[in-house]
């Protein structure tokens, strides 16, 4: 899977972008050998997949420990997910995966698989770089600020319907006072047979 040409790869570092691997494949039956690092410091993902240095305080992986699980329920807790997370799971999706088992995220790097060439290896796949935000939250996040704001939408609609449906009983059931008759007036008139 490597590649033997011993020309150096340009870095694929690039700040504000994130790759993502994706696999379908339950993680407790890879071997521990996948995740040994060499000499260099790399594992044999990042050695199947042509890369030559990575920096490992930007890589971020999640997943379940056995099975899959939703493709969302995964992307949803990875950091700043909100900003590329949909992008993800649309891609993921598309490669025909509904459900998978665990993610690699390598943010600050744009690896490029037109120049390596290699798309997969026999545990995880390439999804693909997208933009990311450092100021954006997660999608679970998001989610939960979308219901509470719903819920509270929620609330509000209902108290106003309660308010409105108070006032109208309250008009309904109030006693009617009786309004007080206008005073006669007599009619008045220049006519000199009607006295006053």
């Amino acid at each position: 899977m490597a590649s033997s040409d011993s020309t150096p790869l340009s870095s694929f570092e690039k700040h504000g972008k994130v790759s993502v691997w994706c696999s379908s494949i339950s993680y407790d039956t890879i071997p521990d050998s996948y995740f040994e690092e060499n000499d260099d410091g790399l594992d044999a993902w990042a050695r199947n997949f042509n890369i030559s240095q990575y920096d490992h305080e930007n890589m971020e992986t999640n997943g379940v420990a056995s099975g899959t699980a939703s493709v969302k329920s995964i992307v949803e807790d990875c950091s700043y997910s909100s900003g590329y997370g949909e992008g993800v799971i649309h891609k993921i999706n598309k490669m025909g995966h509904l459900e998978i088992s665990w993610l690699i995220l390598l943010f600050d790097f744009e690896y490029r698989n037109k120049i390596t060439k290699i798309h997969e290896d026999e545990y995880v796949q390439y999804v693909g770089s997208f933009v990311y935000d450092m100021d954006a939250i997660s999608l679970a996040e998001q989610d939960e600020l979308t219901a509470a704001r719903e819920e509270k939408l929620r609330i509000e609609s209902q108290l106003a319907l309660d308010i409105a449906a108070a006032v109208e009983l309250e008009a309904v059931s109030a006693p009617k006072e009786a309004e007080p008759e206008a005073p006669k007036v007599a009619p008045k008139s220049n006519n000199p047979w009607l006295k006053s």
